[in-house]
């Protein structure tokens, strides 16, 4: 196989000589196999283009060479499109297409009864000459396709044509779930060619792939584009390959709340907590989904579940700071609202009083945590001093606490009273 890449790619040296040139395909193979490229391209050019060479006069269908010349044609010209030789390159501006067409034809006028029409030296046969099937050469052409692909790719950073070329090495190896992976994965979004992307991707993951990356990448496609549909589709076939990968789970969560589905988010993430396989983002994404869902008390116990997890984590302690604090701006209306002189209002209003303090020492120790955690976040410093001012009514000896933090936020440049 490697001698039949090398007859198939190897760029020509020698300039064909001038003279009458009529068809004849041993020649054009020939000059093929010998990398004269410029000659063999003249020759074969001239064998298609007759009509007593390409038709059976007597039975006025195609000759019993027409097959073979259609397929010489598609391996010489696709030896033209993939030289590195700009003499060469420049012997046709479309030499892919050209390519293309001619094996098509040959196909049409073959049918199929052919396994073969060419033969070259093979050295697992002691370097005799046999001849390659039609997959074979096909598996040639597309890894020489690749191959110029992944230079444009990886040495010219030309992405466009990289996705181009590894388009082209997939007519000739459709099935090839690698190069699928490939072009969807890496050279199409780097080409900027997201639809076509997803087509290859879809291909791979219907075609069985089983790399993680691809469905990643298939999933990021969709979700830029809004498509969360055909996203959770991929999210979900994903989580069945990859029960462990926790990434797949939290993207399901995100498209879910993305799209206003909180209740089905919230239950794929109690299902993951139920069979034991939940983490500190399980709970942290259950507490963040029950607080959009304003279920409280589901928020509360799930940011206290994650920071049991991890003792240090800011998110969850800044959540529950958030929560506690809202709940004495509530507290607080709701005193606020009694604007009556009697006995049970003046009471009533006592009582909230003494609730609101409660809450507040509540609060306390998550704005303290977060405080130690990040001590020069804005919102945390702010939210602490507020809290502080809050509890000096009830307690003065937060006043230099207050005085201290104040101090401490006017050295970072912040407004304070």
């Amino acid at each position: 196989m490697k001698k039949l890449v090398a007859l198939l790619f190897l760029v020509p040296g020698l300039a064909m000589a001038q003279k009458e040139i009529k068809p004849n395909l041993s020649k054009a193979e020939g000059a093929w196999k010998s990398n004269k490229l410029d000659e063999a391209k003249a020759i074969i050019d001239v064998s298609v283009a007759s009509q007593e060479f390409m038709v059976d006069a007597k039975k006025g269908g195609p000759s019993k060479n027409a097959a073979k010349a259609w397929y010489l044609k598609g391996v010489i010209y696709a030896a033209l499109d993939t030289t590195t030789n700009a003499k060469f390159q420049a012997l046709s501006a479309n030499a892919f297409d050209e390519s293309k067409a001619a094996f098509e034809k040959s196909k049409e006028i073959d049918q199929g009864k052919s396994k073969g029409f060419i033969k070259l030296p093979d050295a697992a046969v002691g370097g005799f000459e046999r001849e390659f099937t039609i997959s074979e050469v096909n598996d040639a052409l597309g890894n020489g396709y690749f191959n110029r692909s992944l230079r444009f790719y990886e040495e010219d950073r030309d992405y466009t044509k990289a996705f181009t070329y590894i388009k082209y090495s997939m007519y000739f190896t459709p099935a090839d779930t690698f190069k699928m992976r490939i072009a969807g994965t890496y050279f199409g979004p780097a080409a900027k060619e997201y639809e076509q992307s997803i087509g290859f991707l879809e291909s791979y993951v219907k075609g069985g792939g089983t790399m993680k990356e691809a469905y990643q990448q298939l999933i990021a496609l969709y979700s830029t584009q809004k498509k969360n549909e055909e996203a959770l589709v991929v999210i979900r076939k994903a989580k069945e390959k990859y029960p462990d990968e926790a990434e797949f789970s939290q993207s399901e969560i995100a498209i879910l709340y993305d799209m206003g589905r909180l209740p089905e988010a919230r239950a794929s993430i109690e299902k993951k907590i139920a069979s034991g396989g939940a983490d500190r983002s399980a709970y942290y994404n259950l507490g963040f989904i029950c607080n959009k869902m304003k279920d409280m008390e589901c928020a509360k116990r799930a940011f206290n579940e994650a920071i049991k997890i991890d003792k240090d984590d800011f998110d969850s302690y800044a959540m529950l700071a958030d929560i506690s604090y809202k709940e004495v701006g509530e507290l607080r209306r709701e005193r606020g609202a009694i604007t009556g002189s009697t006995d049970a209002d003046l009471k009533k209003r006592k009582d909230l009083f003494g609730k609101i303090g409660d809450k507040l020492r509540e609060s306390l120790p998550y704005w303290e945590k977060c405080y130690e955690l990040k001590g020069t976040d804005e919102n945390v410093l702010y939210g602490l001093l507020s809290v502080y001012g809050d509890l000096y009514a009830y307690d003065e000896s937060y006043g230099p606490k207050m005085e201290t933090l104040k101090k401490k936020m006017k050295g970072m440049g912040l407004e304070v009273d």
